[in-house]
């Protein structure tokens, strides 16, 4: 099978590779849609210390099941699914109090062992959720953000509420689309770059480039604040901004991780009791939820994701890293 390994920074290279074989209570799936994440942008660039090469990553994909190991039980060979790339423990304290996204002992599907770059990727059978066969699989494949999406919302986000975005990329829209399925009474959403900012516009929220937000921010959101920021950039300026723009009391959610070292003002953290919350992947119920969203129609794929071949890979990821890429998510489509 062809498979597209990350052999260090910047450097992607289609291989040759023998197609997996299943281990019990595993399937071998063959893979329709994969997307491109932006934390595989980072282990691109070489900024993640967790993808050791040489790997193959994905980690957002859907298929239909190709094998099924004598012990995987409840899907056959032909069925569609949607695969959970995170693998938790469920034996560990943090799995005990429901919170398999922080398992103590969690692996991922294209970081711990080979992801969805390739034809054929192993997965275990619990992972894999079946969907209905007539579902578009690239569709399907945004699962995965989806629920990232999902778990940062209900984090700190109240239905009714109002919300600023930082991020017109992949999860800034999937967000800004659960917010709305959430009952969001005004939405606004920040990027530097003009094309994805026209993106989040098309999809209904107020729109504001960076250095226009305090502005922009002060007269949409009333009575002059918003309670709830959602940061899916994750660098220094956002984290800052976020903090200045926040209402007393209110919450800044943090699921970027554009960096790694932020100074913030902490004294004016301390003194407008501004809450900070980590988010990280999802719950299983969550993902669920996003595969519900995503069967009953309530989330557009258009016009921000475009379908690419998988051995256009390595030019994909090289546009993205580049700020060449004109779509906020490109996914591989086999």
């Amino acid at each position: 099978m062809k498979a597209i390994v990350y052999h260090g920074p910047k450097t992607l290279v289609i291989e040759e590779r023998p197609v997996p074989t299943a281990a019990a209570d595993e399937l071998i799936i063959k893979v329709q849609a994969v997307g491109i994440c932006g934390s595989e942008l980072e282990g691109y660039l070489g900024h993640s210390s967790i993808r050791v090469p040489p790997l193959v990553m994905g980690h957002e994909f859907s298929g239909v099941v190709a094998e099924a190991a004598q012990g995987a039980k409840g899907l056959t060979a032909g069925s569609n699914v949607i695969v959970n790339p995170l693998i938790s423990c469920g034996m560990c304290d943090r799995c005990a109090l429901g919170k398999p996204n922080i398992c103590r002992n969690r692996e991922i599907i294209g970081i711990h062992r080979p992801g969805a770059f390739a034809e054929y990727v192993a997965v275990p059978a619990a992972n894999a959720f079946p969907v209905p066969q007539q579902m578009d699989a690239n569709l399907a494949s945004l699962a995965e953000p989806l629920a990232i999406s999902i778990h940062a919302a209900k984090l700190g986000f109240q239905p009714f509420g109002d919300l600023l975005i930082f991020g017109a990329g992949t999860i800034g829209l999937l967000t800004l689309q659960v917010a709305q399925n959430m009952g969001v009474r005004k939405v606004m959403v920040t990027d530097i770059n003009p094309a994805r900012l026209q993106y989040a516009k098309q999809l209904g929220a107020e729109i504001a480039e960076p250095d226009q937000l305090p502005d922009l921010a002060g007269k949409f959101f009333s009575p002059g604040g918003v309670d709830t920021i959602i940061d899916c950039v994750g660098l220094a300026a956002t984290r800052e901004q976020a903090m200045r723009l926040v209402n007393p009391g209110g919450k800044v959610i943090m699921v970027g991780l554009g960096s790694d070292l932020s100074a913030l003002p902490m004294n004016h953290l301390v003194r407008q009791e501004i809450m900070i919350y980590g988010s990280y992947t999802y719950t299983r119920a969550e993902f669920e939820q996003a595969i519900h969203l995503l069967t009953t129609g309530r989330i557009q794929r258009n016009p921000w994701s475009t379908i690419r071949g998988l051995l256009e890979a390595p030019d994909c990821f090289k546009a993205l890293t580049e700020g060449k890429a004109e779509y906020s998510k490109i996914i591989l489509s086999l």
